[in-house]
């Protein structure tokens, strides 16, 4: 595993999870704009929309409201990107653990059990990331005793055919080692 500090080369980690993460920040940007916008327009009309009658004519405030429509909408299109490219780095501190720690599951799995895991400083999931590394360290362990149990029966059997004595010891080794 990459030790925490790496600079990042990659933030498309994972697809569909970092879309789903990124259309749900649009949706709410875009539904806040237009609570916003709504709020704004009724507030306007029902509060200026007589003062403004009198001073413009009512098709041409018809067309200063449409005009600041338009205007509000193109403003939102354009920071659009914005929020997107903001929704891929805050969904990697979130899909770069979740990789990483797939890929970690996976060397266990493998039995290596060699390195920790360790996420970079402003990721999340760290106290995930801290947990699967004390099981590895749990794991480590119980392999290291079942290996020096091993060890140990093995050097009971060598040579001759043991005695009961032997045999019970061995009996008892092993329901030691079974037992965890």
């Amino acid at each position: 595993m990459p030790r925490a500090g790496n600079k990042r080369k990659k933030y498309i980690i994972l697809l569909n999870f970092q879309l789903k993460y990124i259309i749900y920040i649009l949706l709410f940007l875009y539904i806040g704009a237009a609570v916003a916008g709504y709020t704004v327009y009724y507030t306007t009309w029902t509060t200026l929309g007589e003062k403004l009658a009198n001073v413009y004519p009512r098709g041409r405030l018809f067309y200063i409201f449409r005009d600041a429509n338009i205007t509000l909408l193109f403003r939102i299109l354009l920071i659009t990107p914005l929020f997107v490219i903001l929704g891929v780095f805050i969904s990697h501190r979130i899909a770069g653990p979740i990789y990483r720690i797939g890929k970690y599951l996976d060397q266990l799995i493998g039995g290596d059990y060699s390195r920790g895991l360790v996420l970079r400083r402003k990721d999340e999931l760290k106290m995930l990331a801290f947990k699967l590394s004390k099981l590895r360290d749990k794991l480590l362990e119980q392999r290291e005793k079942r290996n020096r149990v091993v060890e140990h029966v093995a050097k009971m059997l060598e040579g001759d055919i043991p005695d009961n004595d032997t045999l019970k010891e061995v009996r008892e080794k092993l329901l030691e080692l079974r037992e965890g």
